[in-house]
C-alpha cells in the first residue's frame, strides 16, 4: 500500500489494471487449459472411427474429452448435402474460434496502455519535483533525486503491469492459432474420408 501512496494518483489505475489483467489471465488460461482439441492419438481413433461411419462413437468421445469442439464434429458428421455441411463446419469453427479469442483484446491494451500510464506518471512527477524544487528556491540534489525516484516508480510499474499482459497475450494467441489450424485440419480430413 505504500508504494501505491508514493506513485500518486497515477500508480491507482495500474493497480486496477494489473488486477483485472490477472484476473482475465486465469479465466484464459483455464479456458485455454480445459478445452483442449483432440491430441493425435484420439484424431486416429476418430478418424479410424470415421473410415467405420461410427459417428455415434466419434461424438461421444469428443463430448467426454473435448467438449468444446463437440459442434465443429456435430456439424461434421450431420446429414446435410456437403456444400451445406462446409458452411455449417465453417459457421462452429468461427463460433468456437470467438469464444477462444474473448478477452485477448483486453490483455493487448494493458501491454500497450499500462507503459503509456507509467510514463504519464513520471512526467507528472517530474513537472512536481521541478516545481517544488523552483519553488523552494533553493537546489537542493536530495529533493530532486527524492522527486525523480518517487515519479520513476510509475514507469516501473507500468512496464510490470504490462509485460505479463503481453506474454500472456502472446501465449494466449498462439494457442488460438493451434486450436484453428487443428479445427481445419482435422474437418478437411474428416470431410475428404466421408466423400471417398
Amino acid at each position: 500500500m505504500n508504494i501505491l501512496q508514493q506513485g500518486g494518483l497515477i500508480m491507482w489505475p495500474l493497480f486496477l489494471l494489473s488486477i483485472a489483467s490477472l484476473a482475465v489471465m486465469g479465466e484464459r488460461f483455464f479456458v485455454f487449459s480445459t478445452n483442449r482439441f483432440p491430441k493425435a492419438e484420439r484424431l486416429n481413433e476418430i478418424v479410424n472411427l470415421a473410415r467405420q461411419h461410427n459417428t455415434d462413437k466419434i461424438l461421444s468421445l469428443v463430448e467426454e474429452t473435448s467438449p468444446l469442439y463437440l459442434k465443429i464434429f456435430n456439424a461434421l458428421f450431420s446429414q446435410l448435402p456437403n456444400r451445406e455441411k462446409k458452411h455449417e463446419v465453417q459457421l462452429a469453427g468461427e463460433e468456437i474460434l470467438f469464444s477462444l479469442n474473448r478477452r485477448l483484446d483486453f490483455l493487448a491494451t494493458v501491454a500497450t496502455a499500462a507503459p503509456l500510464i507509467g510514463l504519464l506518471g513520471t512526467v507528472l512527477g517530474m513537472i512536481q519535483a521541478f516545481s517544488r524544487l523552483s519553488a523552494s528556491g533553493n537546489v537542493d540534489i536530495t529533493m530532486l533525486a527524492g522527486g525523480i525516484w518517487q515519479a520513476l516508480l510509475t514507469t516501473a510499474a507500468g512496464l510490470s503491469v504490462a509485460i505479463p499482459a503481453l506474454i500472456a497475450h502472446r501465449w494466449f494467441c498462439r494457442q488460438h492459432e493451434k486450436a484453428a489450424y487443428a479445427m481445419q485440419h482435422t474437418a478437411n480430413m474428416l470431410l475428404e474420408i466421408q466423400e471417398d
